[in-house]
């Protein structure tokens, strides 16, 4: 099995609604991304963990 290391961003997006949400987006290649919505507690989780590898 290959294992491919993909970039992946916490995007602030708004609805057609006008509602702010923030999502996941993987760049699977340069033309095709994959949003994935997260729970407020992964999302923390995700920017916990940048904070701490930030200091590191």
């Amino acid at each position: 099995m290959e294992i491919k290391i993909l970039k992946a961003e916490l995007v602030q997006k708004t609805s057609k609604n006008g509602n702010p949400y923030t999502v996941l987006e993987l760049s699977i290649t340069d033309k095709v991304k994959k949003q994935v919505f997260l729970s407020d507690a992964e999302i923390e989780l995700i920017k916990i963990t940048q904070l701490s590898n930030a200091k590191n």
